[in-house]
């Protein structure tokens, strides 16, 4: 969608799974187009005609290196809530991967539908970081119900999900999609119990999927585990960006 004024456009989608946590409506800036001059006024008018449309927050995604556009949101009224990374596989060490999965076996498998509650509560119970928990104006339990959410939202797009099981029952998870030899890692992890597990279980992922060749995922860069652990498998960090929220 897209909303053209005097001062330039913005690009933009609602967000159902926000929507739904939140119990009102939702929307991410995908991207302006303005003169700096007038990017103040474009976001201003923006989010008061959103204001008046009952939407109550409004998300966006800035690189790192755009100075001028960060100030002009926090002019605007946003606060930042994160810091992400795009990390891909170029300079992925396969030889590494399946050296640390002989010596630490780990076998994943295909998620049933037996098993959608307990990915659920994995999601609920361990996840820590991402834009709805690093919100302090976001209840914690709101950010609970995106998570949850999310899996549902995955589950109907068709997402790919392979699960860990100890004594039948799912202490890991991974929600991806696979397009054209690319995975996009869109959702996992472990229950705190299994975290010693953490690279054995990566490591059967990434050799798991066999329709793909290169792998992408996001995180968040306050999750240092998660960072160090691709980091590990060699995988590149590249794209830094500033996750800005403004609540109506």
């Amino acid at each position: 969608m897209e909303f053209k004024s005097k001062y330039g456009t913005v690009y933009y989608h609602d967000t159902q799974w926000n929507t739904k946590s939140l119990k009102g409506k939702s929307l991410e800036i995908e991207s302006i187009e303005s003169s700096i001059e007038n990017a103040f006024n474009l976001i201003s008018q923006f989010c008061m005609l959103k204001s008046k449309e009952s939407y109550l927050l409004i998300a966006s995604r800035v690189e790192a290196s755009q100075i001028n556009l960060k100030k002009i949101y926090n002019l605007c009224g946003f606060i930042t809530v994160e810091h992400t990374l795009d990390v891909s596989s170029f300079g992925f060490d396969f030889k590494k991967v399946e050296s640390l999965l002989n010596k630490f076996p780990v076998y994943v498998e295909d998620y049933s539908t037996e098993c959608i509650n307990e990915i659920e509560d994995i999601s609920t119970e361990e996840f820590k970081f991402g834009r709805f928990y690093e919100d302090p104006f976001i209840e914690p339990s709101k950010a609970i119900d995106r998570s949850r959410f999310w899996i549902r939202d995955l589950i109907n797009q068709d997402a790919k999900i392979k699960v860990l099981k100890k004594k039948n029952i799912v202490v890991g998870f991974m929600a991806y999609k696979v397009k054209d030899k690319r995975a996009d890692l869109i959702l996992g992890g472990l229950k705190e119990k299994y975290r010693h597990l953490a690279y054995g279980f990566w490591a059967s992922i990434l050799m798991n999927i066999k329709d793909a060749n290169e792998f992408h995922t996001m995180i968040s860069s306050s999750n240092v585990d998660v960072l160090n652990l691709y980091s590990y498998f060699g995988f590149r960090f590249e794209n830094p960006r500033f996750g800005f929220h403004k609540h109506l």
